[in-house]
């Protein structure tokens, strides 16, 4: 058996209960041989931490065997995670490999991996963080510093899951694996790339963290921008190839005409009424938090420069998309092919120009439809999956969160002095007017 221990700082919380190890269930499910302990740490006293998670791969549909074979080898320590004395009391006496999961706060993490540089920790122990990573370039650089005080960089895993979200899975191996469109990559064929994640979901309860954090700082800055590195850089390359990328990234006209921010009102979702974003409890609308962010990028090396590459997120959104979208540039009159690839459901479309039979001189415009069978591990899942097997397939390069920061600061500063309008949209709409 492949024996490891999994500590997850925060184990109690809802990143670990609906979708971290859910996604580990799923993967144990399809590797038999690994034989999981799991060990929820934090501050609450739980009663019965195997029984409640039990019932959270239940509701997340985890395979039963594998939920089985988790919840036997579970179990809860409550402890302070800035305490060094607890973290002693966590981490004493571990021989077997073993992971530690941040599912913590930035400033919680940071107060943590301060701590743990004051306990006499066991050899060989693994620290995998997840987004967000600090709160600003030298927070994220500080926050790197000091796991170099604690371990090296063998022993940290920077990860993210939008990279094992179908998308971008899918988009890596359509490149890798089909001359056609591996040999059309890049600034020769491609006229313009968009990452997009809107969401219909609102703030659901979320206020505290949302009005302070807004759509840029939550998803272009983390998820987005790495997806956007990942898959312009060689799929070979992984986090090294992604790191390249991200260093030749930036915004290269007036932030002014390259960003744009929206809030939705007050509007109506699938039948639910939404409030205006401003009178939502929690919220200090004078702050001026936007909910949906629009960021367009150039990508200075050989194979990208001149191609404009834009993310977008948003909250409230009616008939969402959560899309990458690839648009080739146009032969002649007709319009340019459009692959499009979804984040999260496995769905691929390639939109072309063909000839009407009825008449050679007219085209028509032809969609390639299909849904790919449906993988075993949700993105969580390949998380879990990376972790397990040290495969980098969700891993960042050390520099890239420190990186995503710089990249996104002046669109910040433009935020923060009001240089770039903060617009508005119904909730349930597709955005402001004309976007």
């Amino acid at each position: 058996m492949n024996a490891l221990t999994f500590v997850v700082l925060g184990g109690a919380g809802d990143l670990a209960r609906r979708l971290l190890l859910p996604g580990l269930a799923q993967y144990m499910d399809e590797d038999p041989s690994l034989d999981v302990t799991l060990v929820g740490a934090g501050l609450s006293h739980e009663q019965d931490y195997p029984g409640s998670i039990r019932e959270a791969l239940q509701t997340a549909g985890a395979p039963e065997d594998s939920t089985h074979r988790l919840v036997a080898k579970t179990s809860w320590m409550s402890v302070d995670a800035t305490s060094p004395e607890d973290l002693q009391r966590l981490l004493v006496g571990r021989t077997e490999r073993t992971v530690v999961y941040f599912a913590l706060s930035p400033a919680i993490t940071k107060l943590t991996v301060d701590a743990l540089a004051q306990v006499d920790l066991p050899d060989g122990l693994e620290f995998a963080l997840e987004k967000p990573f600090g709160t600003d370039a030298d927070s994220a650089r500080a926050l790197t510093e000091a796991l170099y005080r604690v371990t090296n960089e063998d022993h940290i895993v920077r990860s993210d899951h939008f990279l094992g979200m179908s998308g971008t899975v899918n988009l890596c191996g359509l490149l890798q694996t089909n001359r056609p469109l591996q040999a059309t990559w890049g600034n020769g064929a491609v006229e313009s790339v968009t990452f997009v994640f809107d969401e219909t979901l609102a703030l659901e309860g979320r206020a505290k963290f949302y009005d302070a954090t807004g759509a840029a700082r939550d998803m272009l800055q983390s998820h987005l921008l790495q997806t956007m590195a990942r898959s312009l850089s060689d799929p070979a390359d992984g986090p090294d190839g992604a790191a390249r990328i991200l260093a030749a990234t930036r915004i290269d006209v007036d932030v002014v005409r390259a960003v744009r921010r929206a809030r939705y009102t007050a509007g109506t979702i699938d039948g639910h009424h939404l409030p205006d974003y401003a009178s939502e409890d929690g919220v200090n609308a004078p702050r001026g938090t936007e909910t949906l962010a629009e960021v367009t990028f150039a990508v200075d090396t050989d194979d990208w420069r001149g191609v404009p590459i834009t993310l977008r997120s948003g909250k409230a959104i009616g008939d969402p998309r959560k899309e990458i979208t690839v648009h080739y540039q146009p032969v002649g009159e007709a319009k340019g092919t459009t692959l499009r690839l979804h984040f999260s459901d496995d769905n691929v479309l390639m939109e072309v120009n063909v000839t009407d039979p009825a008449n050679r001189d007219t085209l028509q415009r032809a969609t390639f439809h299909t849904r790919l069978m449906p993988s075993k591990l949700s993105a969580y899942g390949r998380v879990a999956r990376g972790l397990a097997l040290r495969s980098g397939a969700t891993e960042l390069h050390a520099q890239s969160p420190v990186r995503a920061w710089e990249i996104m600061q002046p669109v910040f500063d433009a935020f923060d002095s009001d240089a770039v309008p903060l617009e508005e949209y119904p909730a349930g709409s597709s955005g402001p007017e004309g976007w």
